[in-house]
């Protein structure tokens, strides 16, 4: 079974925990509100990675059929799990997005989350289409980002750390399995897309999200933590997947000077904002919700 992207691209957890701060109990109803979701629906997930936003929606409708699919095993293991953790009913599938294991005519709504980009668009479109009813609804979340970094969490001052992240991900770059297949992902183009493949009543929706703001007031100490604790994943899991990629580029002295670098620094920062030491760093994430309905 495939496992590229949780070996390669993104850890489950490393998604998981990234994806639990940026839909949380705090605003699931700006969610649910935006993609027009409500109990009794049968609800399919794209791409679903570790299972979070169908794990947060089924708490909030627990009438809704919801089942996730994802190509990557290691994803869909991770999310079968967390959900007999959660005592949630999902279901969770391994499958192709451009050739789901579905029926015709089954699904009220189809949704993803910055999947579109990976997959040939008009398949991933029509597939879709296929599997929704009529009046069913396709949405297609992507993060409008322009003019952010999108990896905040990469060193970037000179330092031992510096130094040995560099070096392995120099050595990890010239592995194939570093070079992910995207397609054309500029958002304006999904609208084509949709309409192309026969949808109607194109819309736009948009949310936004803080991703990252630990010294603001309106931010609990449990979720500043997380915060601060989601970049040293997103860094360890980094320097884990290039590892894989370029098992020779450190020795077991330099990939434990790195590890143990990259958690002193955020400790640091753990200990700073206990200290009340403010760097009042922000982060913000607006996500698009594109939508169509296939015709009667």
């Amino acid at each position: 079974m495939n496992t590229y992207w949780s070996q390669y691209v993104q850890k489950t957890e490393e998604l998981y925990l990234s994806r639990a701060l940026k839909f949380h109990q705090g605003n699931m109803d700006k969610w649910i509100d935006a993609m027009q979701l409500h109990n009794g629906m049968k609800i399919l997930e794209v791409g679903c990675a570790g299972g979070l936003l169908c794990h947060r929606l089924k708490e909030r409708l627990p009438d809704a059929d919801i089942t996730g699919l994802d190509f990557d095993i290691g994803h869909i293991d991770y999310a079968r799990k967390k959900t007999k953790e959660l005592g949630v009913s999902c279901d969770f599938v391994a499958g192709d997005a451009t050739k789901m294991p579905f029926e015709n005519n089954i699904f009220d709504v189809c949704y993803s989350h910055t999947v579109m980009n990976f997959c040939d668009p008009e398949k991933f479109v029509s597939e879709q289409y296929r599997v929704l009813k009529p009046a069913g609804k396709i949405i297609i979340m992507d993060v409008y980002n322009r003019g952010m970094k999108p990896e905040e969490w990469i060193p970037t001052e000179d330092c031992e750390e510096k130094e040995l992240f560099d070096k392995v991900w120099a050595a990890a770059s010239a592995n194939p399995h570093s070079q992910i297949k995207r397609y054309e992902n500029r958002t304006e183009k999904y609208f084509a897309y949709l309409a192309e493949q026969g949808f109607q009543n194109i819309s736009i929706d948009a949310v936004a999200a803080v991703n990252y703001a630990p010294d603001c007031d309106n931010i609990n100490d449990e979720t500043a933590h997380a915060q601060i604790n989601d970049d040293r994943i997103s860094e360890l899991s980094s320097v884990e997947k290039a590892c894989n990629m370029a098992p020779d580029a450190l020795s077991k002295t330099e990939y434990q000077t790195l590890i143990d670098r990259i958690n002193q620094r955020y400790d640091k920062k753990i200990q700073e904002y206990k200290n009340g030491e403010k760097r009042w760093e922000f982060r913000i994430a607006t996500t698009v919700l594109i939508s169509g309905t296939k015709p009667l």
